[in-house]
């Protein structure tokens, strides 16, 4: 079983626990009507102990998950109480993860799925190790959810006697707030009833009626005053002052404008206002003073010091720790009195009514919530009830910190039981575990050496094999290349000697041998990365349909032939010699894997962004896709080996992939190979973007085959390649001193009895510790006036060379590109300096 089926699977087993644990709420959610809220888990235990034997103990886990927290939800039936959930969705849990275990172990010792590929086992895995696998993730899981099961539990306790004390405060402050209003309310009435005369004879009657209020008021410290009030809004007679005040008014007063426009009879709580008379902050219960007909004649206020009640608070936040707040509230929301425990809370003037106040507006009588305090994330419990059918409600805030720091105190006494305990059983459950695989391992420890030093003696000598045989093929692809370079120097010698020649049938078929074999040495080349690479700017745009015809006449008359470009510039730096053995190979490829014709799509494109966040560089992506029979996933990482085919014996040499892989590698790019297996094979070449620039104007690009004189130094150690080139070089009008290695040239330029050569042609591979490149050295020291151009087929040698600053040129050269390049050093030497007659040592 392959790693991807493996993946496919486990995942599709995850995908069933969830679909199980679903259908497992769904079912228990239809049998509601039948089973009530009771058994909430009865289809939850056998779906677990289902997922654990098809699945496994993780898939089970999650089924057991998804059941715990559908019973938790107050949407899902059935519904669990608050304050039960933690005891039966926490027992749920932990019987269940044992039956996980349980049921686990059993599955990995027994498949259920008699017909599922079989997993591969860790060998070191025996039902020992196992079982005892299980136990030590039972040791945890088992512990860590009784702790979180505790946890819930002592949380929803702490809330629900947070709750109680809050309630238990505000039914406290209820009570004194329901006697205070009343007897106010009751003065109220006797002061209207003492008051029904006409508004001239209360006023004769003053004084009598000022000591009856004043009597009403005896004993009661916390009653300011009472006052009547004409239906203007002045003062008929008061209990705190004889005679009253004619000028002072309330008419602006908002509890007056409200019992004025009132029908009622009903009693009124002014908000907190500064007496006029007194001086002080009052609240006032209200009464409306009506005439017989129902008119409005005054009002009776008895003013009340909201200190009455902020002291009263505070005397049972004394009494009871926790109470944060009271507050003594108006329906409309005004605060008439309130306590809090610290000044900060006391300055947001009960901020946190806002909540209370929404179920004030919707009728609410008595209730407690849990609401948002201001600082980021609290929460404060809140506890309000109505005083009977005054306008007013008690509100109560405990402190929800108080709360959790009594909460936090249980659960750290549980964590100092649990903790240990859990330490102990999963560090002996962990030792037993170790010291069994241990003696496991021991056993198992020759036999894995074994196999690794047999796999690193496999690597290396393939990596023996591979190396030789790059060596083998660079040396034999350099001797080629000067079989290939005496053939192709003899043919230009012979065009240019006898010009009518050249366009005969048998000129033509050496001339293309050459190219195929000139073709064949760049793959051997490329193969052993010796290679040597003249990279310019082509556009992909302008470049891919100059090749369409080449590619096509490889292909099968039953093959098509598809060309799409970005309409955009494509400019990329390569060996465009490299770049079209490159594409022709892939073509080829692509034509061998479609049997019974199919469609070839050469494409090139912009490439998006590398997923390499070092790589900054822009990409151009040259892609050949076919429709053939694919490759199939185990031969991908084989495809760019050399030598390696799935063609029969004869049909390929298995060196076309890695050609393309050895010019992408050199030309900074990357080879990406996507298959599938009966749809097809796309393979693409990155390349970097290149800055687009003009054509070279270089007069070596263009082959002139005028004569010119000269003396040219021949240094080549082949005999059979000095005497072609030297042909070529004299066919050209050059005088030729040809010499075998970099000592005999450095003998003749030593020598003053003959005229000095205008420039040396060298090889860099010769015999002898002098090579080419240290000759060219030697002589830009000793002669720094004489040109010397090198030639190799080496790419590292063209580097190294390139590096000192010398004129070299790649193999296999051109001859006209030679003659001109020779042409030009030549002419640039005489030039920059007059003659001087002997060369100076």
């Amino acid at each position: 079983m392959s790693a991807a089926d493996r993946r496919r699977a486990s995942l599709r087993g995850w995908a069933l626990a969830a679909l199980a644990g679903v259908s497992a709420v769904a079912l228990r959610a239809l049998a509601q009507p039948l089973l009530g809220d009771h058994l909430p888990f009865v289809i939850a235990f056998p779906v677990t102990v289902i997922s654990a034997l098809f699945w496994g103990i993780g898939p089970a886990l999650l089924t057991i998950a998804i059941c715990a927290f559908a019973a938790g939800s107050p949407l899902i039936p059935p519904y669990v109480d608050a304050l039960d959930q933690p005891m039966q969705i926490g027992g749920f849990v932990v019987a269940a993860i044992v039956i996980a275990l349980l049921c686990g172990r059993s599955r990995a010792a027994h498949p259920a799925d008699a017909t599922a590929p079989a997993v591969p086992q860790d060998p070191g895995e025996t039902p020992l190790t196992s079982w005892l696998r299980a136990a030590l993730w039972g040791s945890f899981l088992i512990p860590a959810t009784l702790f979180v099961v505790t946890a819930w539990w002592g949380y929803q306790r702490a809330q629900q006697d947070a709750l109680a004390s809050a309630a238990r405060a505000s039914e406290l402050a209820y009570r004194q707030a329901q006697r205070a209003f009343e007897v106010a309310s009751q003065i109220a009435r006797r002061a209207d009833a003492a008051t029904t005369d006409a508004d001239e004879q209360l006023r004769a009657q003053e004084s009598a009626l000022h000591q009856r209020l004043v009597d009403m008021t005896a004993g009661l410290s916390w009653i300011v005053n009472i006052n009547v009030w004409d239906m203007d809004g002045h003062p008929l007679v008061g209990s705190d002052r004889y005679p009253v005040n004619r000028a002072a008014t309330v008419v602006d007063r908002p509890y007056f404008r409200e019992q004025r426009t009132s029908t009622g009879g009903a009693i009124g709580i002014s908000e907190v206002v500064t007496g006029r008379q007194t001086g002080r902050e009052l609240t006032n219960v209200v009464l409306r003073r009506s005439a017989p007909d129902g008119s409005f004649r005054g009002v009776v206020t008895v003013s009340m010091t909201p200190d009455l009640f902020s002291d009263y608070y505070k005397a049972l936040a004394n009494e009871a720790s926790g109470l944060a707040s009271f507050a003594l509230v108006r329906v409309d929301g005004n605060v008439i009195s309130h306590w809090a425990g610290s000044a900060e809370a006391a300055g947001r003037n009960f901020a946190t009514r806002s909540e209370v106040q929404q179920r004030i507006d919707s009728g609410q009588r008595e209730g407690s919530i849990m609401a948002a305090s201001l600082e980021p994330g609290g929460t404060t419990i809140l506890s309000f009830k109505r005083v009977d059918d005054f306008p007013i409600y008690i509100v109560a805030a405990f402190s929800h910190q108080r709360m959790m720091a009594g909460w936090t105190r249980f659960v750290g006494l549980v964590a100092a039981i649990l903790v240990p305990t859990t330490a102990g059983l999963v560090y002996v459950t962990w030792v037993a575990l170790r010291r069994t695989r241990r003696e496991q391992a021991i056993a198992l420890a020759l036999q894995e050496e074994t196999r690794r030093r047999a796999a690193v003696e496999r690597t290396m000598l393939e990596s023996q094999k591979f190396e030789t045989l790059a060596v083998l093929t660079g040396g034999v692809a350099h001797d080629f290349n000067n079989l290939l370079a005496v053939v192709h120097t003899s043919l230009h010698v012979l065009n240019r000697l006898h010009p009518a020649l050249a366009d005969t049938k048998q000129m033509q078929s050496v001339a293309r041998a050459v190219q195929t074999g000139v073709r064949l040495t760049r793959q051997l080349l490329s193969f052993s990365r010796k290679q040597a690479l003249r990279p310019e700017v082509i556009d992909l745009r302008q470049w891919l349909p100059s090749t369409e015809t080449l590619a096509q006449s490889t292909l099968r008359s039953s093959v098509r032939w598809e060309l799409e470009l970005d309409p955009a510039p494509l400019p990329v730096e390569v060996d465009v010699g490299e770049l079209e053995l490159a594409l022709i190979n892939l073509v080829v490829n692509a034509n061998l894997a479609m049997p019974d014709g199919g469609r070839i799509t050469v494409s090139a494109r912009a490439a998006p962004a590398a997923q390499d966040a070092t790589d900054e560089r822009s990409f151009i992506t040259l892609s050949v896709r076919d429709t053939g029979v694919g490759i199939p996933p185990e031969l991908l990482p084989k495809v760019c080996e050399p030598f390696f085919t799935t063609r029969s014996r004869g049909a390929g040499s298995g060196l076309g992939l890695s050609q393309v892989q050895g010019f992408c590698t050199r030309s900074g790019g990357r080879l990406r190979i996507d298959s599938i297996v009966g749809e097809g094979t796309a393979v693409h070449i990155e390349l970097p973007r290149a800055a687009a620039r003009a054509a070279s104007s270089d007069p070596a690009a263009v082959a002139t085959g005028e004569q010119f004189a000269g003396r040219v130094l021949l240094v080549e150690d082949n005999h059979e390649v000095a005497q072609t080139m030297e042909s070529m070089l004299q066919s050209a009008g050059l005088e030729v001193t040809s010499v075998p290695n970099a000592a005999a040239a450095l003998a003749v330029l030593d020598d003053t009895s003959s005229p000095p050569p205008d420039a040396v042609l060298s090889d860099i591979e010769m015999p002898g510790r002098v090579n080419g490149i240290t000759l060219a050295l030697s002589l830009r020291s000793r002669h720094p006036e004489l040109p010397v151009i090198l030639v190799t087929g080496y790419a590292d040698q063209i580097d190294e060379a390139t590096a000192s600053g010398l004129n070299v040129m790649a193999k296999p050269v051109d001859p006209e590109r030679l003659l001109d390049v020779l042409r030009t050093a030549i002419r640039h030497a005489r030039q920059q300096s007059q003659p001087k007659g002997r060369l100076r040592t």
